[in-house]
């Protein structure tokens, strides 16, 4: 057996390290070259900062988190809740059965329901919109939804619970507007080129690589449903060159935005021949 000396084991690390680097660097580099594949110019409703609380000044970097949504399955009419882990609305059956999950007579069986359950998570490729039909379809649910509780309210302003309800509503409807993600998950797919040629336009729709599962559920109507859920993207933040930092470094102490709040900045974000996000620019607005 072959001793490696302290050196030895010293210079191989270190070769390790560099051969890493220069791997990472020229994957960013390809990644960069050319025309990127989609450039969104999105703003603080879509590209969040981390929580600041134990967040060092003297940190060496600030990433910004992609948040994404999708059209549920599931909309609470009492509540106007959206939820984002929720089943996607046109992640059904054949959609899966594309991606290569088995959902055929998934429903048949406890055993078949619950093989399905059971089953990884698959990569795909995924199709962001931004403001687009999606979230006009999600601020249609949510103007619907106020609207009905404001008028519910009005005929029955003895009745208290309906008041809240109301309040709250008309709270979603503001946060929707002002300061909800505009970015929706909207399709899947194996090829990313293929969803380009149907998405065409690289200012309204990204193809990013990302996560998707199947399940079966009971629906409302208690029947079984094979449904598909969005698990993820596979690069969910993106790192903000020192160039930009001023952009940001004011903010970190201030208290975290809420919903309600305007936008306070501004980023350009592109995606490149690996489909991976850089930032390009930012400013405040």
């Amino acid at each position: 057996m072959i001793e490696w000396s302290r050196k030895q084991t010293w210079i191989a690390g270190l070769t390790i390290l560099v051969l890493t680097n220069v791997a990472a660097l020229g994957g960013v580099a390809y990644n960069r070259a050319g025309e990127p594949d989609g450039t969104l110019v999105l703003t603080e409703r879509e590209l969040r900062l981390p929580y600041s609380r134990g967040f060092s000044r003297e940190n060496s970097g600030i990433s910004l988190v992609i948040k994404w949504r999708l059209l549920p399955t599931e909309f609470d009419e009492h509540s106007g809740r959206n939820y984002r882990r929720s089943a996607a609305e046109w992640l059904k059956e054949a959609k899966l059965d594309e991606l290569g999950f088995e959902v055929k007579g998934a429903v048949s069986t406890p055993e078949s329901r619950s093989r399905l359950n059971r089953s990884l998570s698959r990569d795909s490729w995924l199709v962001l919109e931004y403001d687009g039909p999606a979230y006009q379809a999600m601020r249609e649910r949510l103007r619907i939804f106020s609207e009905t509780a404001q008028e519910l309210a009005s005929r029955n302003p003895e009745k208290e619970k309906f008041k809240e309800r109301a309040a709250r509503a008309g709270k979603q409807w503001n946060r929707e507007q002002q300061g909800a993600s505009r970015l929706f998950v909207i399709d899947a797919g194996l090829d990313p080129a293929v969803l380009r040629m149907q998405y065409p336009d690289p200012a309204r729709y990204i193809i990013a690589r990302g996560q998707v599962r199947a399940a079966v559920n009971k629906t409302d109507d208690g029947e079984w449903e094979v449904q598909g859920y969005i698990k993820g993207l596979a690069v969910n933040a993106v790192n903000v060159p020192f160039a930009y930092r001023s952009v940001f470094e004011p903010l970190l102490g201030e208290r975290s935005r809420t919903h309600e709040d305007p936008p306070r900045y501004r980023v350009t974000l592109a995606y490149g021949r690996r489909y991976e996000p850089w930032v390009v620019s930012a400013d405040e607005i």
